[in-house]
């Protein structure tokens, strides 16, 4: 399934983040915790680019909310030569044990690249729904916005950015100016620093 979303880091704290969406109209939907394992095949030369890994990783992702989730998967994005995120999909299959598919993967010399753990928040106002994120690995305040189906129906993903980078600048938080953070590359940035 085809999917266009942007992600900003938030430099304010998470109570004023909330406070701020509370405050244009934005209402609470749901919280959860949420964890994921990178796992990459042990051989895997960690000189390569950050993008080359990750296409190589899969994930075991389990979700704690009311309907927990037990879930490999594998994200499959294509990126530009500035690194944008050109398109991107995701394949999911729910399992039943985090440990069995770990020690499976294990058993065919896989090795857990990184963690990251994330306590997520999502506020909806009309169409527009944001995830924050606070997260332990890359440590930070996050948010993601994903576009809605009727936005998806333009074929152009560079339109859509367009109109989500509107929609993150009316919140008025401060950020760090940028709208494509790889979480995923500043936590394998972390583990390139100790292992090369």
């Amino acid at each position: 399934m085809r999917e266009v979303e942007l992600t900003i880091s938030i430099l304010e704290s998470l109570e004023e983040v909330l406070k701020k969406l509370e405050d244009q109209g934005f209402e609470f939907v749901e919280k959860y915790y949420m964890r994921d394992y990178y796992m990459a095949h042990k051989s895997i030369d960690l000189t390569l680019d950050n993008y080359k890994i990750l296409s190589k990783c899969l994930l075991i992702r389990e979700i704690v909310d009311d309907n927990p989730k037990k879930q490999l998967v594998y994200k499959n994005k294509t990126y530009a030569q500035d690194g944008k995120i050109i398109s991107q999909n995701k394949f999911k299959t729910n399992i039943d044990s985090i440990d069995k598919v770990k020690q499976m993967l294990e058993i065919v010399d896989f090795i857990t690249l990184f963690e990251v753990e994330n306590n997520s928040y999502i506020y909806k106002k009309d169409n527009t729904e944001v995830v924050i994120q606070k997260i332990t690995n890359p440590e930070g305040l996050y948010m993601e916005i994903e576009a809605t189906e009727e936005e998806l129906q333009d074929p152009n993903d560079e339109n859509i950015k367009t109109i989500l980078k509107e929609k993150l600048d009316n919140l008025g938080l401060k950020t760090t100016g940028e709208y494509e953070v790889k979480k995923a590359f500043i936590a394998l940035d972390k583990v390139k620093k100790i292992s090369i």
